[in-house]
């Protein structure tokens, strides 16, 4: 019996051990969706910018909100440096106008907008601003290397940064069942075989 107790603990420490090695090979602290240059951006963050721009961005996930979330201070700080600064006031009634476009005036009139809604919208307007530079491709150019050198680190659980500038999201392991049972999984479906001419 006491060989029993002590080969469970020994599962236990063992469990606890490498499930601690895991997380340790991601340095993003639990509470991060992403680390950026050593910026987190938590995923209370994150929570609260998704919610409030779903609905008035149709179709957006949450990778998306991610991505633009991480690369949005490169964008504003190089339209600032080419001379076309994005305020916040500016950021706010551009929100205000998609969300009138989105929801109706009534409805937009009682619609906050936190902190990652304004980036994002800053993000759009500094982009925008990129485009409109003397020299737009430069400029783009410039943004997308300053992204890729830096420092970005994605919490696993909302999948990966890429190459494009933004976060896809994780694949499912393939021994998770959907919501909807085995019926709900995708087929793999037979490759079509030519038929032969006669």
């Amino acid at each position: 019996m006491a060989v029993g107790r002590r080969t469970r603990g020994r599962v236990l420490v063992a469990a606890a051990v490498v499930t601690g090695g895991l997380l340790a090979g991601c340095s993003t602290h639990p509470g991060d969706a992403a680390l950026v240059d050593g910026r987190a951006i938590t995923t209370a963050e994150l929570a609260t910018a998704f919610e409030e721009m779903a609905p008035i961005l149709q179709g957006v996930a949450p990778q998306n909100v991610l991505g633009i979330l991480i690369t949005e201070p490169f964008a504003t700080e190089l339209a600032a440096e080419q001379g076309a600064g994005v305020s916040d006031q500016q950021a706010l009634d551009l929100l205000r106008t998609v969300a009138e476009r989105a929801v109706g005036p009534e409805e937009a009139a009682g619609m906050e907008f936190g902190p990652g809604a304004v980036a994002i919208a800053r993000y759009s307007l500094a982009l925008a601003a990129l485009q409109d530079a003397p020299d737009p491709a430069a400029a783009v150019a410039e943004y997308q290397a300053r992204v890729l050198d830096a420092d970005i680190e994605v919490n696993p659980r909302f999948g990966e940064f890429t190459i494009d500038l933004g976060v896809v999201p994780p694949e499912q392991p393939s021994w998770i069942v959907p919501a909807g049972g085995l019926e709900a999984a995708p087929v793999d479906e037979p490759a079509l075989e030519p038929v032969p001419t006669p």
